[in-house]
């Protein structure tokens, strides 16, 4: 969940400046750009606001309201790095500046900081409890950090605030997951041979769409404790999923044979099987055994879904379909088809929103739909030049038409911006290789071997090597795509001979 400054309402913006504006008197020529200034953040033109904010805090270097104005500006300018000194200057001369402490919390966050943002923004919700912006962000902090459980309070009361507010129910939902994901960490380290863990992940190779897997976990779990009817119940909805009804049936009938759960005494078992989630999540923690953490787990996972499914009820907008279409993408299961249909409504619906146009491309270019993609790619560079994420997906896009020379340019900005961005360096090494200018290919093939999972990569190198004279370093690459092919072909051999779908 990346958090961006700019993102900050207009309303809560303008209120925050003009706290600011009116701190101090200055002279005339001064207050002409203070004015000047104001009207520049008001028609959103930020860096124009930076500029002339930036003149002012030059001759009233120690007046905190502008140094707030100047960090609010460069923050939605999209400069978080430069905003920073500012609004710690502001602090240092006014610690209770608290638009300050916000902005200062937000830019953190954007900067990859989640640590060093939760001090300025848990000041801002401490003294302002209604404060919605700040509670998100501190919310999105603590989640960053994976600290769940404090993530989970402030989304639960940031949702009880702003039960519209997607965001909200988004970050509830995906703090439960973490949660769900720390227990059963736990229970991997603590007890690895229960059943409880072959359950687990059954359930989540499951909810992935990976069915042979997950029914060779139900029936090993079965192996160790014969008693569960959840296992076979769960295997009856495989083989009904996988068109083997008379075996579900099978599976139905020994679910049956199995007497049903007594609770005379609160459990957490009881207590999942009567949905009361939030109850079996706060006393199985505190057991202190494998089966709680496993019912800590489970009661986590449904509390996420419960979270997700709000999402389905909320009025139409850019930002509930960005999450709505954010979980469809985790369900393995979910058809692509939906969640492209869903952003080509909202697309129509919010023009003038990027990020929806993002994700359609994203989703297209999964599916195999380069040219679509690719006329949104193109339409989203026109309108943000620098974006590097744009440039990275439609270099992808020409490289699958097997088209390179459209893909070099696109893909050396890239890595000319960022050299660290292994992927950009994979894509670009693969389209010179593609063009034929296997000397150039070597760098940035060299750059990405530690991404490459199915050896294409050390292939094309040993290409460009043997291409460029360099006969031994291309029989030493060649031979490490082997050795990854191999590895690989051995492993899917293994997984389709132990993971299949048997008789009862």
């Amino acid at each position: 969940m990346r958090v961006q400054a700019r993102s900050l309402p207009r309303v809560w913006l303008a209120a925050c400046f003009l706290a600011g504006a009116a701190a101090v008197p200055v002279a005339d020529d001064l207050a002409a750009k203070a004015q000047r200034g104001r009207e520049a953040m008001a028609a959103g033109r930020f860096d124009e606001a930076a500029t002339l904010y930036a003149e002012i805090t030059r001759a009233l270097p120690d007046e905190p309201g502008m140094l707030l104005n100047l960090g609010m500006a460069l923050s939605m300018a999209g400069r978080p790095r430069e905003a920073v000194p500012r609004l710690e200057a502001a602090l240092r001369l006014r610690p209770d500046l608290l638009p300050a402490s916000l902005f200062l919390g937000a830019a953190r966050l954007e900067l990859g900081q989640p640590a060093r943002a939760l001090e300025p923004l848990q000041k801002v919700v401490a003294a302002q409890p209604d404060n919605l912006e700040a509670r998100r962000r501190l919310a999105d902090a603590l989640w960053s950090l994976e600290r769940f459980a404090p993530a989970v309070q402030e989304y639960q009361t940031l949702a009880g605030q702003a039960p519209d507010d997607p965001r909200a129910w988004y970050g509830l939902g995906k703090s439960y997951e973490g949660l769900a994901r720390v227990a059963l960490e736990r229970l991997q380290t603590s007890a690895p041979d229960t059943d409880y863990v072959l359950r687990l992940v059954a359930d989540t190779m499951v909810a992935e769409g990976r069915l042979a897997n997950a029914f060779r976990l139900y029936r090993e779990a079965l192996e160790k404790r014969p008693s569960l009817a959840e296992a076979h119940d769960a295997l009856a909805r495989i083989y009904e999923d996988s068109g083997h009804p008379e075996w579900a049936a099978v599976e139905r009938e020994r679910s049956r044979a199995i007497p049903p759960l007594d609770c005379p005494a609160p459990s957490p078992q009881c207590d999942f099987r009567a949905r009361r989630y939030a109850s079996v999540l706060a006393t199985a923690g505190s057991l202190g055994t494998a089966e709680g953490l496993y019912w800590e787990s489970r009661a986590a996972r449904e509390l996420a879904a419960e979270a997700f499914a709000r999402l389905d009820h909320l009025a139409p907008s850019a930002e509930a379909t960005l999450r709505h279409v954010e979980v469809l993408r985790s369900r393995k299961r979910t058809a692509a088809r939906e969640a492209i249909d869903e952003l080509k409504k909202a697309a129509q619906a919010w023009p003038e929103d990027l990020r929806i146009r993002r994700e359609l491309a994203t989703v297209l270019v999964i599916v195999g739909d380069t040219e679509t993609a690719q006329a949104i790619l193109e339409e989203l560079l026109k309108r943000e030049p620098e974006s590097a994420e744009a440039a990275l997906a439609l270099g992808e896009t020409w490289l699958k038409v097997q088209q390179p020379a459209r893909a070099i340019p696109l893909l050396e900005g890239v890595v000319r911006r960022d050299p660290k961005l292994l992927l950009a360096q994979a894509a670009l090494g693969r389209a010179y290789a593609e063009a034929g200018d296997m000397a150039k290919a070597i760098a940035p093939l060299q750059a990405a071997l530690e991404t490459d999972q199915d050896g294409s990569l050390h292939y094309q190198l040993a290409r460009a090597y043997r291409a460029t004279g360099r006969s031994e370093l291309a029989t030493q690459a060649l031979a490490q795509f082997q050795e990854i092919r191999k590895s690989a072909e051995a492993q899917a051999q293994s997984l389709q001979e132990e993971f299949r779908i048997t008789p009862p």
